[in-house]
């Protein structure tokens, strides 16, 4: 199961407006890299990198993206294109470093604590500007995917949303956490009070679920 423990995933809020070809979580990467080649999009080498860049909503790769990373906020370590599978390869090894993706059509988006090695791709999420996004998580820091959350405040159900392949769910509008309390269920995990953003970890974002 994925874990924030390795490397913590920071989506700053982020303008999405992904082509049409990463945008369809039901592609896997043969699909998009067929689907780019037909757009006749033009796109980075199509070669194995050290980066996966991730649309954080979907879930799916971002194929052919103009992208910027650095190490930290200057060290340019890619500029270019995302190859057709997402992946982008990057100038050096990189060990314990904060990643920094600046993308055409998402905000600035961070990995921190980034290792490059030879049998793994780092994965770096790029999330959408509008809304509020919470990663979802067992006590153990691993991904709780495919989890069907209900949102309560009082007797009123705000939301229900189900976490996809990354753990993620979004709320289109502002976030709901504002003072007063909202409940959010799960089944097969003990109910959660959260008032406030500062309860969701330490980025602001993270809903840690305990089993029943």
């Amino acid at each position: 199961m994925r874990s924030l423990l390795g490397a913590l995933v920071v989506l700053l809020s982020s303008c999405a407006t992904a082509g049409a070809i990463s945008d369809d979580a039901r592609l896997d990467d043969s699909a998009r890299e067929t689907a780019a080649k037909k757009s006749g999009r033009e796109c980075g080498p199509d070669a194995p990198g050290d980066l996966v860049l991730l649309d954080a909503t979907t879930g799916g790769s971002v194929p052919c993206l103009p992208v910027t990373v650095t190490v930290g906020d200057s060290d340019v370590y890619f500029r270019g294109l995302s190859g057709p599978r997402g992946q982008v390869k990057l100038l050096a090894p990189v060990q314990r470093a904060r990643l920094v993706a600046v993308a055409d059509g998402f905000a600035p988006s961070e990995l921190s604590n980034a290792t490059t090695a030879k049998d793994r791709v780092l994965e770096l999420e790029l999330a959408p500007a509008e809304g509020f996004w919470l990663k979802v998580l067992d006590g153990e820091g691993n991904y709780l995917q495919d989890v069907q959350l209900t949102f309560k405040q009082g007797a009123d159900v705000i939301a229900q949303l189900r976490s996809n392949t990354l753990a993620n769910v979004f709320f289109a509008g502002r976030q709901p956490f504002s003072g007063q309390p909202v409940v959010i269920e799960a089944v097969g995990f003990q109910p959660v009070t959260v008032s406030s953003v500062s309860e969701l970890g330490e980025d602001g974002h993270s809903l840690t679920l305990t089993r029943q």
